[in-house]
Order: C-alpha cells, then structure tokens, then sequence
C-alpha cells in the first residue's frame, strides 16, 4: 500500500479505493481482491504499473505520473452485451479529459471501439476483463464481474506507437496529477455507467456517435488476416463499426482504426 489517505480522494461515495505506489498490474490486483470477495465498485489505483497491459495483449508503457486505475463492475447484462462496456467507458474517459483541458483549444473525439483522441493523438487506453456466472441449462451466460482498466497519458505518452500518442498534460498552463484526474474519472465513470444500467445501450450509441472522429469519412481497418478501407458510416445496435467498402456494407466487431494521413 501507499502513504496516500483513501479519504483525501474527493470521489463518489459509491466507490472504494485502495492505494499502491507500485503494482505489477491494477487489473491484476484487482481480480486478485475480486475473487476474494471485494465489493463492486472497487477501485485499484496504482502511481506505477511495472507489467501494464494493453488491448491484445501489448504493453502499456506505465511509468510515474499518468493515471493506471482498475474498477470493478458487476452490471446485470449477459456476456454477449458486456462489449458494449467498452463505450460506456471511452466516454467517461472522453467527459474526464474535456473537463481536465478546460478551455484549451483543442478537439476531443471516440476512436472506434474506445480510444479517446485529443487533435488525433491517443491519450488513453482501456482493458475489459471479465467472468461469468456458472452456466445452468436453459439460462442464459450471465456475467458475474468486469474488470475496467483504465490508463489516462497525463504527464507523458509513449514513444514508437503505431499510432499518434498525447498527453493531457500539453494542453494545461498547470500540470494535472493523476489524484486529481482519478477523481474527475470516477465522476464522470459514475454518470455512464448509471444511464447504460438504468437506460440501455441507446442512449450510449447516441452519445458516442456524436462524440466519434472519422464518422463519414474514409478510415482504415486492420483485422487479423487482412486490411480493409472504406467509409465510417455509423455504429450498430450492438456497437459493430459499419463500414461501406466498394464491395458493400460490412459489419467490424474488432479491429484496429487508422485515418489516412492528408
């Protein structure tokens, strides 16, 4: 554990948080307390990660001074609508970092499935891990936790990535410590989280489309076994990107989105 007071963290009374300078990995620790019978709304904040990891299992450069944080949810979906968790998330993450910026002149967008931009460049990441609930004949696969991941660039961005990367920080006249940007985090977590369960995924899908880059324009998807271009025309009901080839619609349920360069 770590010298920092649970009770100086200024966030919603629903959540608890426990505290660590240095952790392999919060999800780790966090399906660690899971299993032990910690409850929902759990939080594992560490200031360092030394195994972070990110979607597909690369690694989350994880160093002092940006925000690694894990949540513990258990919502009463099945496992097949548990992905759409994913823009709950990228939203929260999107309302945190606009109101952390402040006045900066700049332009905060969703990247397909939930990525948040600030001009182009990725600022955060997420990582969804779950369990489900002992399957029983003639029931549906019910889940029985999610694990949210969570790392916000703050302080700095890594280096060499596929993709242009930022920090929140470069926006700010003073720097933001990851204390301060967890408490805005769960915040805004809280507000998602609460209209996806009470509301559905409408709602959702309504908020992100609004929120999206590269809607109606040409983007690039890589799949596993092939790369394909075409026109971002909206999300499905499920969350799929809808894409418009020359060959027609197609359907993407994960993959990995570029914007061709101008």
């Amino acid at each position: 554990m770590t010298g920092i007071d649970p009770n100086d963290i200024k966030m919603p009374s629903a959540f608890q948080l426990a505290a660590f300078d240095c952790l392999d990995s919060t999800n780790d620790e966090l399906r660690k307390m899971t299993l032990g019978g910690c409850p929902n709304n759990t939080v594992v904040w560490a200031l360092e990660q030394t195994k972070g990891r990110g979607r597909r299992g690369r690694d989350w450069i994880s160093a002092p001074g940006n925000l690694f944080c894990s949540i513990l949810q258990k919502p009463t979906v099945s496992i097949a609508q548990c992905a759409k968790a994913s823009f709950v998330i990228a939203l929260a993450i999107h309302g945190a970092v606009n109101e952390a910026i402040g006045d900066a002149d700049c332009k905060v967008e969703c990247k397909w499935p939930n990525d948040v931009l600030i001009d182009g460049q990725k600022v955060s990441g997420i990582l969804l891990e779950s369990q489900s609930k002992p399957f029983a004949l003639g029931q549906i696969n019910t889940l029985d936790w999610l694990i949210v991941g969570i790392g916000v660039n703050l302080a700095h961005s890594p280096a060499d990535t596929p993709y242009p990367s930022g920090y929140l920080n470069a926006y700010r006249n003073d720097p933001l410590k990851p204390k301060k940007m967890l408490e805005i985090l769960l915040r805004h977590f809280q507000i998602w989280f609460e209209t996806w369960e009470t509301l559905g995924f409408a709602p959702i899908r309504e908020a992100w489309i609004e929120r999206a880059k590269g809607i109606g324009g040409e983007i690039i998807v890589n799949l596993e076994t092939e790369q394909i271009t075409g026109t971002f025309e909206s999300l499905d009901q499920d969350g799929a990107l809808v894409l418009r080839t020359s060959h027609g619609e197609r359907l993407i349920s994960a993959g990995d989105v570029f914007f061709p360069t101008s």
